[in-house]
């Protein structure tokens, strides 16, 4: 169970669900978000760090996180913050104690999972892994990019384990409209691709609902063939950089625009989903509230033009 989400008010009743069963659920906490007014941060601040993870382990009622990972680092100059302002050394500090049972950290970058390797002090990490980040067009055919095949392997062969986000392509897979490959994905084939690279030990894909539960669970009882992604070796692939997928990382806006709703709601819209515009309407603020300063776009790991999408919305909704 991995713990991070945009708002966190669901954390007690998380905590109450887990009071008598801790010991079956392994959770993922991380180092360097906090939730002032209830609502996700990152921060490098280690006050800040410090009393973010506290907030975690009392609201989710435990003493204890079984992974502890330093939360979102994509760019050099981050990486060398977390090395140099004592983020490290907390994190490692609660592995000591017993606070956090295995150290790691979460990213999107390939390059920055390296350099956490290097320092050997790494147990397991987050990645986003799913088959449209993995394969590059090479002489007209798809090829498991180098860079990524290498890092799998490296993590393999420092016993290095590592847990799977955006295991869905932020649910563009699911749609053949959306999906980069030209044709739907369906979550089994998804969960079983992350499952079968080098070093994953697990799948964490995001709950909204019960729905999106049953849908995840439902990998337990599908066959080998339902759950065969062979086709993708034949598929077109487009680059999904520059894809927004919702994770909410460009936050927070100055104007406390939720980003991600913003962009999911237009691209349903945009195919089709008929309550995607009330939905939109009915969100605290909209692009409408955009000024165009731009603060977002650095934070972004896909490096979406978050300008452009605001105005797109802008249009597209009508306000």
């Amino acid at each position: 169970m991995d713990t991070v989400m945009s708002q966190f008010g669901p954390a007690e009743a998380i905590g109450r669900a887990l009071k008598s069963r801790r010991d079956k659920m392994l959770m993922q906490m991380h180092i360097g978000v906090t939730y002032p007014n209830q609502t996700y941060t990152r921060t490098r601040d280690l006050k800040q760090v410090q009393q973010g993870f506290e907030q975690q382990l009392k609201s989710f009622a435990t003493d204890y996180s079984d992974i502890g990972l330093i939360h979102y680092v994509d760019e050099p100059d981050d990486f060398e913050k977390v090395m140099s302002g004592g983020v490290m050394e907390y994190a490692q500090k609660l592995k000591q104690n017993g606070t956090i049972r295995y150290l790691g950290f979460s990213s999107h970058s390939v390059d920055i999972s390296r350099r956490f390797l290097e320092t050997g002090v790494i147990d397991i990490f987050m990645l986003s892994i799913n088959p449209a980040y993995d394969f590059v067009p090479v002489d007209g055919k798809l090829k498991l990019a180098e860079d990524r095949r290498l890092l799998y392997q490296e993590a393999e062969k420092r016993g290095a384990a590592i847990t799977v986000m955006k295991a869905y392509g932020g649910g563009r897979l699911l749609h053949e409209s959306s999906s980069p490959f030209g044709r739907a994905m369906s979550v089994p084939q998804c969960i079983q691709y992350a499952l079968d690279r080098p070093a994953v030990i697990s799948c964490l894909p995001g709950m909204r609902n019960m729905e999106d539960l049953t849908g995840v669970l439902a990998y337990y009882n599908s066959s080998r063939e339902e759950r065969d992604y062979s086709f993708i070796a034949g598929a077109q692939h487009q680059d999904m950089n520059g894809v927004c997928i919702y994770c909410n990382h460009c936050q927070p806006c100055p104007y406390s625009i939720d980003i991600g709703a913003v962009n999911k709601y237009l691209d349903l819209a945009k195919s089709g989903d008929a309550l995607a515009k009330d939905h939109y309407l009915k969100l605290r603020r909209t692009a409408r509230d955009c000024s165009y300063c731009g603060e977002c776009e650095p934070r972004c790991p896909f490096h979406v033009d978050i300008r452009s999408r605001m105005r797109e919305a802008n249009q597209f909704f009508g306000r």
